[in-house]
């Protein structure tokens, strides 16, 4: 979690993480208000049956337009360094490029979870989009779909 309020502390911004994006979180899903008091962060839960771990979609805009080395995080939201599975370049909202990282790590619980994250800049801001659900559980491509949308709202 240390590297992650890293992360937040060099992408913060003002206003809500969402403002002037199309991004929107997969319905049912509980949204909490703006991280800390802090707009340039949002995070929306599902709740997990059989009391297993819930999953998280989480938000944050950036100040600048570079996008975030995803390698550069090595423990966010993971209680030992993550194991990277995929890194790559692709494509979101069309043509726009973006940052793409799969990983799984060790949860806070002691379980492994597995992490999505999608870093590209938008106007004038950056952006990061993180999808974490248990291992054991199947995606959610509504979630999946959610952090491949930080495109700019079509006005």
């Amino acid at each position: 979690m240390i590297a992650l309020g890293a992360a937040v502390l060099v992408l913060a911004g003002c206003g809500s993480a969402s403002d002037g994006l199309a991004f929107k979180p997969p319905a049912g899903w509980s949204s909490l208000p703006g991280f800390l008091g802090f707009g340039h962060m949002q995070m929306w839960f599902k709740k997990a049956s059989d009391n297993k771990q819930d999953e998280m979609l989480m938000l944050i805009r950036g100040q600048t337009t570079s996008t975030m080395n995803l390698k550069s995080i090595p423990q966010v939201g993971a209680g030992t360094t993550m194991k990277t599975q995929k890194t790559s370049t692709i494509s979101i909202c069309g043509n726009q490029r973006a940052q793409y990282l799969s990983a799984v790590a060790t949860g806070h619980n002691g379980q492994n979870q597995v992490m999505e994250m999608v870093s590209t800049p938008v106007g004038d801001q950056s952006f990061l989009a993180m999808y974490i659900r248990p291992e054991t559980d199947k995606a959610d491509p509504d979630a999946e779909a959610a952090i491949r949308s930080l495109c700019a709202a079509k006005v």
